[in-house]
């Protein structure tokens, strides 16, 4: 007789850029040794991870997933069948299920992941905005990145070690920078000059393998706030009326 149990599901939320997130699932220890545990994305169905016979099987596991996810050595024993997964994006939104399974028992566990997206405000007028990224450094060589606009239009674009300004839109021509030592340090922030109210909206930075596989990202969303002009308005004392103002007007001296 096989026993199935349905957990309740679990909502987890993280900043944007964030170097990891973990989905929780703790249920009873020792678990046979010939369970097998899947985690997949509960609306396609795509694996992203599988353990089965007391190991990993990263060859079952969508590209996408590929060498970001992790869960722990001793899960038979202890039960914890959460599973974290390294340097989400906002491709990653979504709904998660676990299933542990073999003849005889079936558990089920739900996650639904929420990204919470960075706010950065600004006033019109100002000479520079920046769009924060901080991850770990030491990246490859290899590696290209990208800030993208709510259209879709490339805002800045970085590989082989140097920026490509003829790949980006004419609209942020001469007006983006990055850090010269990015790969190094990790600070993958991006300098927009002379913000301007129409620059408001979403800005996403993706880091691509050589392989083209998302390796980490964030999202920031901007607002560049319009100046609000003050009328100067001088009053002459001499054009003052007396219906408004009470104050007599001085008589003429002259003789």
């Amino acid at each position: 007789m096989m026993c199935f149990v349905v957990l309740s599901d679990c909502h987890v939320e993280v900043d944007s850029g964030v170097e990891s997130v973990q989905l929780p699932f703790k249920t009873t220890g020792d678990l046979p040794q010939d369970v097998r545990v899947e985690w997949r994305t509960s609306y396609t169905n795509r694996k992203v991870h599988v353990y089965q016979n007391g190991s990993d099987r990263p060859e079952e596991q969508e590209d996408d997933y590929r060498d970001r996810t992790e869960m722990n050595e001793d899960l038979l024993r202890t039960g914890d069948l959460s599973l974290t997964l390294k340097h989400p994006t906002d491709r990653d939104i979504g709904r998660y299920s676990c299933e542990v399974y073999n003849k005889e028992i079936r558990r089920r566990k739900t996650v639904v992941i929420k990204i919470q997206v960075q706010q950065v405000e600004v006033d019109s007028g100002v000479e520079s905005v920046q769009l924060p990224f901080r991850t770990t450094g030491d990246l490859p060589q290899d590696v290209r990145v990208e800030w993208m606009d709510r259209d879709n239009r490339k805002v800045h674009f970085y590989q082989n070690g140097s920026d490509q300004p003829e790949e980006q839109d004419q609209v942020y021509r001469d007006r983006t920078e990055m850090k010269k030592d990015l790969l190094r340090t990790g600070d993958l922030s991006l300098t927009l000059k002379h913000p301007k109210a129409t620059d408001t909206g979403r800005y996403s930075c993706e880091v691509y393998s050589s392989e083209k596989k998302i390796q980490r990202g964030k999202t920031v969303q901007l607002k560049v706030k319009e100046r609000t002009q003050v009328k100067d308005e001088t009053v002459d004392i001499r054009n003052r009326s007396s219906s408004t103002d009470p104050t007599p007007l001085m008589a003429d001296q002259s003789v």
